[in-house]
């Protein structure tokens, strides 16, 4: 690391002195690389359809109880006339056969406590059987198999609705939305470093002309015009890129324009213009080295953000293609079956792992980068 500068090297070590933030970091390099090899790490291909004959060894029989129920109530009139009667029909015969007033009632029925209520023309009456009521066991023969399907043995995270592995479809899934995050990411930054630097470093009506575009297209609406772009030209990879990349600059500019006003007037950058440098060289040599904390330490930020928003598109049915893996996909089917918990805890299990990991790298860099020595009042 020799060719990196002084002040460089010391931010990396105070970097990896934060424990929380460089095993965060690390964790998430295992993670990508994981990924990256899902097509090794998966016994299944993530759109291949599981047969259905390989889950009969894994169907269960379904144990019913039933409970008798022996208790009644019922009302008799002051003639004798019983009437609204619920309970079992054996009971039902002795109240219809034998009721007239409180005590026939109660000589009727010996296994049962009674209780009775006068009111205003009738008695209501209650009965409860002083043993326990019987249950029996019911025992059904195994369904058939159906998608989604339980975890098991050879699926350990579960089949979904189209009869794919989970396991497959998460890793696979996660390896898009890493690669997504990272290209996305990038090119924000790219695309922020490159306007927003023009727009600090010359100022006037440069800076002027760019802050009004930058500003009517912020205004756009994204989420119509990533509709528009699906509707039209179609679903895929490159096109949600370009589409999300296009907008994904505007908060990186603001951050480096106020970066580049700020050292545009310090006395190294005089010297470098006195020297006869070239304005292509002052800024991309002298500046931007200066100006990087806030790209390093929005990386992770940006990284998260990216998986967060593919994986809603994949939900809301406006993300990656269908037969795509996608967790946010997974979420969605989740949906219509709400009995298939594996749908929604290892999907939504990895998405909070890996933005957790972004975000706990995030801090450990703000904290390393920032020039401020942390302080805590007692």
């Amino acid at each position: 690391m020799s060719f990196l500068s002084p002040l460089t090297r010391k931010r990396l070590a105070a970097f990896r002195r934060n424990r929380r933030g460089w095993w965060s970091f690390l964790l998430l390099a295992a993670v990508f690389i994981f990924c990256l090899l899902a097509d090794f790490v998966c016994p299944c291909d993530p759109r291949a359809v599981v047969s259905p004959s390989s889950l009969e060894e894994f169907r269960k029989s379904v144990s019913i109880k039933e409970y008798k129920i022996n208790s009644a109530r019922f009302n008799v009139s002051s003639s004798g006339e019983v009437y609204d009667f619920e309970g079992p029909d054996d009971v039902a015969k002795k109240v219809f056969s034998g009721a007239k007033n409180g005590g026939e009632v109660a000589s009727l029925f010996p296994d049962y406590d009674v209780s009775s209520t006068p009111r205003e023309g009738y008695t209501r009456f209650f009965l409860e059987p002083k043993a326990k009521n019987a249950v029996s066991v019911r025992t059904l023969p195994p369904q058939p198999v159906s998608f989604p399907f339980r975890p098991c043995k050879g699926h350990p995270f579960g089949i979904d609705a189209g009869g794919r592995d989970v396991y497959a479809r998460v890793v696979h899934g996660m390896r898009i939305q890493l690669l997504f995050g990272f290209l996305l990411a990038g090119s924000g930054l790219l695309f922020g470093v490159v306007i927003g630097s023009l727009e600090g470093y010359f100022g006037g009506r440069t800076d002027l002309t760019l802050q009004r575009f930058t500003e009517i297209w912020s205004a756009l609406p994204f989420l119509y015009v990533m509709i528009f772009l699906g509707s039209t030209v179609g679903r895929s990879f490159l096109i949600l890129l370009i589409s999300y990349a296009i907008f994904n600059w505007i908060a990186v500019s603001y951050y480096m324009r106020a970066e580049f006003l700020r050292l545009r007037s310090l006395q190294f950058v005089e010297a470098a213009k006195i020297l006869g440098f070239s304005h292509f060289r002052i800024i991309f040599s002298h500046i931007l080295p200066n100006a990087l904390t806030p790209l390093i330490t929005l990386f992770p930020f940006l990284l998260m953000g990216a998986i967060g928003s593919l994986a809603a598109l994949d939900f809301l049915g406006f993300g990656l293609p269908p037969m795509t893996p996608s967790c946010g996909e997974l979420l969605n089917q989740a949906q219509q079956f709400r009995d298939a918990w594996w749908l929604v805890a290892f999907p939504s299990a990895a998405l909070f792992i890996v933005m957790l990991l972004a975000v706990l790298v995030g801090e450990g860099l703000r904290d390393a980068f920032d020039p401020k020595v942390c302080s805590r009042y007692e």
